[in-house]
């Protein structure tokens, strides 16, 4: 750095009649111009020196941050916010399956993905069911782990279980779970119709029979069999591991959606299937073309009951845990929609329209292949 001096900036001014001061004045500028001018090399040097210093801080703490940013993005939780700058799919998964929830549509989803992949299923050793009046345990697996495969665990466990999050975690480990709830009337009247609980208990020629259950459930679940009394009332907080033995309890039911909002890292609403498979995609860094479905297991019109306003209230009371595991997830659900942004509902469209060209195309297909078997 330079400066330019103005030479006439330390000059001696001349005083008529006083030479003495006048020589005096000169030698105390000169020497005030030396220590000016060290005083400015040494304030130079210790500047240089602390600008280094500072420097070489900044590089560091600047690295940090970036080291620690990028932890927080590669950690952060992928069911908030939409836009990421990059992400892996997700092949670890564990699906609680419950019942009359739309799960087997939700299931066959996450199985295309897997099954395009070539990941391994975790199956148990008899049908497609575990034994659901028992929690899940690993050693109820076909295999201990995935056969002609080198690797030590499965990646995806799906089919119908009682959760048991220490056992699930043996068989799918660092696995995403998921689950799948529905609006407790809803859910309840379907699975009356499923199991076919009217004719169970005697009441298949009642003009309404699940207006006359309601009337003394307790009675008539005594006489369905335990797996379907168990699947019935408070069908969903059982599959999720509540004891069917508090079903009226407060403490125990806070309790359990205490631990299952702690545990569980998606919970979908098959209410807004569309809505809840977007957030799923989100959740798990896949793609458009993944969520494509069909319905399946779609009831007749002879398995469904009208539901009378004093039934629906019947219903609720009866299903205490259920109603209260379905209102706190869906708040829940409502607070991962507002968390994935400005973009979801456009998301919702596209994916839509992508899904209804899907099924026409499926539908085209099926009646193709209808055709051409009857040929």
């Amino acid at each position: 750095m330079s400066f330019i001096m103005d030479p006439n900036l330390f000059s001696p001014r001349v005083l008529p009649d006083k030479p003495t001061l006048i020589s005096m004045g000169v030698t105390r500028k000169a020497a005030f111009l030396c220590i000016i001018v060290i005083t400015f090399f040494v304030m130079a040097f210790y500047i240089a020196a602390l600008n280094d210093h500072f420097l070489t801080s900044a590089t560091k703490l600047s690295t940090s941050f970036r080291q620690f940013a990028s932890d927080a993005l590669r950690n952060a939780p992928r069911n908030h916010g939409k836009r990421r700058i990059s992400c892996t799919e997700i092949t670890q998964i564990v699906f609680i399956k419950t019942h009359k929830t739309a799960s087997t549509t939700a299931n066959s989803v996450i199985q295309r993905f897997g099954y395009n992949r070539s990941l391994s299923f975790a199956l148990p050793k008899i049908g497609h069911h575990f034994n659901e009046r028992q929690p899940f345990s690993h050693t109820k697996l076909q295999y201990q782990r995935p056969p002609g495969n080198q690797s030590a665990h499965f990646n995806i466990i799906a089919s119908h279980m009682t959760y048991n999050r220490p056992e699930l975690d043996k068989v799918v480990p660092n696995a995403t779970y998921i689950t799948i709830i529905r609006s407790p009337v809803q859910r309840f009247e379907s699975a009356f119709g499923f199991f076919e609980c009217a004719s169970e208990v005697g009441l298949n020629e009642r003009e309404n029979a699940l207006e006359e259950f309601m009337k003394k459930p307790d009675k008539y679940v005594t006489k369905i069999g335990a797996r379907k009394g168990i699947l019935l009332r408070n069908g969903m907080s059982n599959v999720l591991g509540f004891d069917h033995r508090y079903h009226d309890n407060d403490s125990a039911i806070n309790e359990m959606i205490d631990k299952l909002d702690r545990e569980l890292d998606l919970v979908l609403i098959s209410d807004y299937f569309d809505e809840s498979l977007v957030l799923l995609k989100n959740a798990l860094c896949w793609k458009l073309d993944d969520l494509l479905y069909i319905s399946k297991f779609i009831r007749t019109n002879s398995k469904r009951h009208p539901i009378s306003e004093s039934v629906a209230k019947k219903i609720l009371k009866w299903n205490k845990a259920d109603v209260k595991l379905y209102e706190h997830f869906n708040q829940s659900f409502w607070k991962k929609v507002h968390s994935y942004g400005a973009d979801f509902y456009k998301d919702v469209s596209e994916y839509r329209t992508r899904l209804q060209e899907f099924q026409e195309d499926c539908v085209e297909m099926n009646k193709t292949q209808r055709s051409t078997d009857n040929v």
